[in-house]
């Protein structure tokens, strides 16, 4: 099973996106942000995210967008 992911994140926000933010699932949300468009436009970000309850991650945006993951490999033991 995997520990950690490599993946990149785009973004096709509709409007502003100040805050995106992606974290293990089963533990508390951070409070950094992974990615931000303040002006509305796409926008790709590379991130280590660990693997969280079921290898599963989780995401959070503060205003609609749609999300683009390309996971480029993966960690494990």
């Amino acid at each position: 099973s995997a520990r950690a992911y490599s993946l990149n994140v785009t973004v096709v926000p509709v409007r502003d996106l100040p805050y995106l933010t992606l974290w293990p699932a089963g533990v508390s949300m951070p409070v950094v942000s992974t990615l931000n468009s303040l002006d509305g436009s796409i926008v790709s970000n590379a991130a280590i995210v660990p693997a969280g309850t079921g290898g599963a991650i989780r995401a959070f945006t503060v205003s609609p967008t749609h999300m683009i993951f390309d996971v480029n490999g993966y960690f494990a033991p």
